[in-house]
């Protein structure tokens, strides 16, 4: 029972993301779709989220329907958002709304105001660590 519990104790610790674990915070935050991990790490939140926004305005003028994110996903509170911090029927409606700007973007990929707007979505709301997370505890 005892290597049970440790191993329990193991994985979430491998999961966790407290502030303690700075060099596991570091890696995380150094992930990035546009930028190199030395770089990436460097960015403050406000930097990150003035690329994201300004790709997000740009993609907004090739198709009026990614206005329905504005109110949300780019908002300026939104860089106050921490999913780690969210209920989870919060962070289920958050995830709704990522996989729809997803869905929308996603013909669009290639497109450098795309990769600049879900540089935001990767970076803030650390949407891909958390869906390859759970995905590793599901298999």
């Amino acid at each position: 029972m005892a290597s049970s519990l440790a191993s329990q104790l193991a994985k979430i610790s491998e999961a966790s993301t407290n502030t303690l674990n700075t060099r596991k915070l570091k890696a995380i935050h150094s992930t990035s779709l546009i930028f190199e991990p030395a770089h990436a790490a460097t960015q403050d939140l406000d930097t990150i989220y003035s690329i994201a926004l300004e790709g997000f305005q740009e993609l907004c003028l090739l198709d009026e329907r990614f206005y329905m994110f504005e109110r949300g996903l780019f908002r300026e509170s939104s860089k106050d958002v921490n999913r780690l911090l969210l209920t989870k029927d919060e962070v289920k409606e958050l995830d709704q709304s990522i996989e729809a700007f997803l869905e929308l973007v996603s013909g669009r990929l290639l497109l450098k105001p795309a990769m600049k707007a879900v540089e935001w979505l990767v970076r803030r709301f650390r949407y891909l660590t958390s869906v390859s997370q759970e995905f590793e505890t599901e298999n």
